[in-house]
C-alpha cells in the first residue's frame, strides 16, 4: 500500500483535444479577430502568417501550428509541489463593512487600511480595494497613491488608457523608488481587438520606468461565446492563441491562457462559484494544458456572494476543492465577493482556513504503515481506548488539521469561550494582521507624491470636467 491522493478525472478525451484546436485555427483562418485600426493591424501583419483582411486579422493555420509547437516546446518541466498557497485578488469597487456587513464604497482610509492588510501579508499585486469617495475619473490615481503610501509593493494594473494619466503615475512610483506596471485589457470576446488599449501599450513599450502587459478575452458562455461546452472552448482556444500571436507580433511576450465564464440568463451577469462555472473550468484547465504542455497551477477563489456568509462558505469551498483536485496550487481572488465587485476582510481571513481544509484532503491518506492491525487493535481494547497508543501518539499530530477558525468545540465549550462568531473571530485577526504593517516613505517621498498626484487631480478634473 501507498498514499493514495483523490483527484478528478478530466472531462475531455485526448482526441476531442485535438478537434478542438483543429477547430480553433478554421476559425482563426475563416473568421479571424476584428481589428479597427489600420495602423496596428500593419505592426501585427508583420507577424508570419498573419494577414488583414476588410478589417479583420486571419492567420493561416501552419503558421499557428508552428507558434502552438514551438510554445509547447519551450515549457519547462512541470512539477506538482502539493503545497496550497493564496494570494490577492482583484481592487473590489465596494467595501463589505465587516462591523456591520453592509457592502457600500470605501472611503480613502479603509481603502488605506486593506492595503495595510495586503502589506501585512507580503502581497504584490494591485490594491485590494478602490476607494469610493473620489470622482471615478480620479479612481485609478487615488488607487495607485494609497498603494505607494501604505504598502511596500501594490499598485499599478487598474484600467488607465490616457497616456497622460500614465505619465503621472509613472512619476509618482518613481518617487516612491519603483517600477509601475500598466496592464491593458486588449482581447475582447468575441474575437475582437481593444485597439485603443493597444495604443496606450504601445506608447510606453520598453520604457524602462514601467512594466507593460497585456491580457486576454473573458469569454462568456451563451453571451460573448456559444453556450455548447466544446464550441466554447474552441472560442476560447482561438482567441487566446490570437492573443499569444497578436502579444509576440507587438513585442510584449504573450502567453496562452484559457477562460470560460458562465452566465446567469436569469439576473444577465456573469456567474463565478457556481456548479456550471466548476465543470467549466474542469475543461479549461484540461484545454490550457493540451495547448501548453504544463499543467494549470493558478486559481481562484470564486463566489458571486455578496458578504461572507453560508452562500460564500459554499462555493469558495467548493471551487477551490474543486481546482485542487484538477492539480491547481495557487489560488487569487482572497477575500473577493460577488464576481469582483466587494473586497471583505473577514473573507480573507476565513479563505485561510477554507485553503487549510482543502490542503488536508488532497494530501490523502497514508496506506503505507506496516503495522499489524490485529495487533493495533488488541492494544486498544487492552488499554480500553486508543487514545493514549503508540500508533495514536506518534500519528495524530500529522493526520489531523486543527483549524484556526473552524474549532471542532462542543456546545459546551463553545459557550464557555463566549460562544464567539467567526465573522467577528475573522474581523479581529483581520486588524491584527494590519497593525504589523509598519510601511512607510520618507517626508520627501510622502511629499512628492502627493504634489504629483494634485497635479493629476487638475488635469484630469480639466478633462473631465469634474
Amino acid at each position: 500500500m501507498s498514499v493514495w491522493r483523490p483527484r478528478l478525472d478530466p472531462p475531455l478525451a485526448e482526441p476531442d483535444l485535438g478537434r478542438i484546436v483543429d477547430h480553433a485555427l478554421t476559425v482563426l483562418a475563416e473568421i479571424g479577430v476584428e481589428c479597427s485600426d489600420a495602423e496596428v493591424a500593419a505592426q501585427i501583419a508583420a507577424w508570419p502568417g498573419c494577414t488583414p483582411v476588410n478589417g479583420r486579422l486571419r492567420f493561416a493555420e501552419d503558421a499557428v501550428r508552428s507558434h502552438l509547437a514551438a510554445r509547447r516546446s519551450s515549457a519547462p518541466p512541470g512539477e506538482d509541489d502539493r503545497r496550497l498557497t493564496m494570494d490577492a485578488c482583484w481592487a473590489g469597487l465596494n467595501y463589505c463593512d465587516p462591523e456591520t456587513l453592509i457592502v457600500r464604497p470605501a472611503t480613502s482610509d479603509e481603502a488605506a487600511q486593506m492595503a495595510r492588510l495586503w502589506d501585512a501579508r507580503g502581497t504584490s499585486s494591485v490594491v485590494p480595494l478602490q476607494p469610493g469617495d473620489v470622482p471615478p475619473a480620479l479612481v485609478t490615481l487615488a488607487a495607485e497613491r494609497i498603494g505607494l503610501l501604505h504598502s511596500r509593493w501594490l499598485g499599478g494594473s487598474l484600467p488607465v488608457t490616457d497616456p497622460e494619466e500614465v505619465r503621472f503615475l509613472v512619476d509618482m512610483n518613481l518617487a516612491a523608488g519603483r517600477r509601475y506596471r500598466l496592464v491593458e485589457q486588449v482581447a475582447i470576446s468575441p474575437l475582437r481587438l481593444n485597439c485603443k488599449g493597444v495604443r496606450t501599450a504601445l506608447a510606453f513599450r520598453g520604457d524602462p520606468d514601467l512594466s507593460v502587459s497585456l491580457t486576454g478575452a473573458i469569454p462568456i458562455a451563451g453571451a460573448t461565446c456559444p453556450l455548447d461546452p466544446r464550441a466554447s472552448l474552441v472560442q476560447s482556444t482561438a482567441e487566446a492563441l490570437a492573443f499569444d500571436m497578436i502579444s509576440v507580433a507587438l513585442g510584449f511576450g504573450g502567453g496562452i491562457s484559457l477562460r470560460v465564464e458562465p452566465f446567469d440568463f436569469r439576473y444577465s451577469g456573469i456567474v463565478f462559484g457556481s456548479s456550471e462555472w466548476c465543470l467549466y473550468r474542469a475543461a479549461v484547465l484540461q484545454m490550457t494544458e493540451h495547448l501548453t504542455g504544463q499543467p494549470v497551477r493558478s486559481g481562484m477563489f470564486r463566489t458571486t456572494a455578496k458578504i461572507p456568509d453560508e452562500h460564500a462558505a459554499c462555493e469558495r469551498t467548493a471551487s477551490v476543492l474543486w481546482q485542487a483536485l484538477l492539480g491547481v496550487r495557487h489560488f487569487g481572488a482572497v477575500g473577493q465577493l460577488s464576481v469582483d465587485e466587494v473586497f471583505s476582510p473577514q473573507q480573507a481571513v476565513i479563505d485561510r482556513d477554507i485553503l487549510a481544509y482543502v490542503q488536508r484532503i488532497i494530501g490523502g491518506l497514508d496506506l503505507s504503515a506496516d503495522a499489524d492491525p490485529v495487533a493495533l487493535i488488541r492494544e486498544g481494547v487492552g488499554q480500553g481506548s486508543f487514545i493514549g497508543t503508540d500508533d495514536t501518539a506518534s500519528r495524530f499530530r500529522g493526520f489531523y488539521w486543527f483549524p484556526d477558525l473552524f474549532r471542532h468545540w462542543n456546545v459546551n465549550r463553545w459557550r464557555a469561550e463566549g460562544a464567539p462568531s467567526i465573522l467577528s473571530e475573522a474581523w479581529a485577526r483581520a486588524k491584527e494582521e494590519i497593525a504589523t504593517s509598519t510601511h512607510m516613505l520618507s517626508s520627501e517621498q510622502e511629499r512628492d507624491i502627493n504634489a504629483l498626484y494634485a497635479r493629476a487631480q487638475e488635469y484630469i478634473r480639466g478633462n473631465s470636467g469634474t
